[in-house]
């Protein structure tokens, strides 16, 4: 574990360049139209800033020794956090001692919780909250990465079509030259002579779009079946 110096230094730089990005980001904007949560936040750091020093007074004043009374429940919380130690051994390098692991319980939440600006406001339950949301689920990272492909494959599709429908002809003359027709998916055309849409339920769009919805619905029931024969299982 680092001592106290190292993280008072490391937790000083890391707020001032918190407050210097903050402080940059709404130079340009009056005080008042600054988000209150970013007024709170540049509060606190100067706060923090200002506590990051503890003085030798306070040193010599508090108690050498620190007497912590036991019962069941405690021991259910210390049992716990030595099993955790356990399998993780190098954070505290391989020292059991009961007051270790109270000191390093202590210094873990000081370090990532008291001095971290953007976690020091919260309350408890808002916290508790932040903490089970970081991991992300298999189905979360799954559906991320599918809608970035989505997004991405209709971009391409897009600029193509549009590429494309200016070299849609619009007639033959009798001397075998090619007319092209304005790109009917240009503004002029649209605000002209408007487009079928989906939302039109009648529109040769919409039943062909609701046609291609149940055709590959059947195809994916066919593939998660064979899938399923092979021992593969998929949340599709």
């Amino acid at each position: 574990m680092k001592d106290a110096i190292e993280i008072k230094n490391e937790h000083i730089k890391n707020l001032a360049k918190r407050k210097n990005f903050l402080t940059k980001k709404y130079a340009n904007q009056i005080v008042s139209e600054v988000p209150k949560k970013v007024r709170d936040e540049l509060q606190l750091i100067d706060t923090l800033l200002a506590d990051s020093h503890v003085s030798e007074e306070i040193y010599q004043s508090s108690p050498k020794m620190v007497n912590i009374r036991n019962s069941r429940d405690e021991e259910w919380y210390f049992q716990q956090m030595l099993n955790w130690l356990k399998r993780h051994p190098n954070v505290i390098n391989g020292q059991f001692a009961r007051s270790t692991i109270y000191k390093f319980t202590l210094h873990f939440f000081v370090e990532n919780i008291v001095l971290n600006s953007k976690n020091a406001n919260l309350t408890i339950d808002e916290l508790a909250s932040r903490l089970n949301d970081l991991t992300q689920s298999k189905n979360e990272v799954k559906l991320t990465a599918q809608n970035k492909n989505i997004e991405e494959s209709l971009s391409f599709m897009m600029s193509m079509i549009y590429r494309l429908m200016d070299t849609v002809p619009e007639s033959i003359d009798p001397t075998n030259k090619v007319q092209y027709m304005l790109n009917p998916m240009s503004e002029i055309e649209l605000k002209a002579l408007g487009t079928e849409t989906e939302l039109e339920e009648d529109s040769e769009l919409a039943k062909s779009f609701a046609a291609y919805k149940n055709i590959r619905f059947r195809d994916k029931q066919r593939i998660q079946k064979i899938n399923q024969e092979r021992g593969i299982i998929s949340n599709d």
